[in-house]
């Protein structure tokens, strides 16, 4: 699983919920068509983390993704899952990504700043049982 958490000094913003949620949606459509690199390359304007770092993250996450593909077989699409705000500040988005034999939890983690909303964190992980967690048995 990789944890992404921001820490370079600045950010292009989004001005509302819904063009948050349209920029993870668009790196989905990215990462289904198995460009992990172009997905993350989305992320670099929208987030504090530095180029560096974001490019160790991508180098990274190539890899991994790789080990991934030999298991659980290609990505074959993305299901968008659900949403979660938490009072006018925090913006969470869940996805999976459909691979031939599993699917990975994708989470994008906006904050609302002075200037409008930025990708504050990110993960991806080959656990999703955090989906069931809280539901009816």
């Amino acid at each position: 699983m990789f944890l992404i958490a921001s820490s370079a000094a600045f950010a292009k913003t989004l001005p509302s919920v819904n063009s948050a949620k349209d920029l993870s949606t668009k790196i989905m459509a990215k990462v289904a068509t198995g460009d992990l690199e172009a997905a993350l390359e989305m992320i670099k304007p929208y987030t504090f983390i530095s180029l560096a770092e974001m490019d160790a993250i991508i180098a990274q996450s190539k890899e991994s993704k790789e080990k991934f593909g030999e298991r659980n077989g290609k990505s074959i699409g993305y299901e968008f899952i659900n949403s979660k705000r938490v009072g006018d500040s925090l913006l969470r988005f869940r996805y999976i990504e459909k691979n031939e034999k599993h699917a990975l939890l994708w989470e994008f983690y906006f904050y609302n700043t002075k200037e409008g909303w930025i990708l504050d964190s990110f993960n991806w992980s080959d656990v999703y049982k955090p989906l069931f967690e809280g539901l009816n048995k």
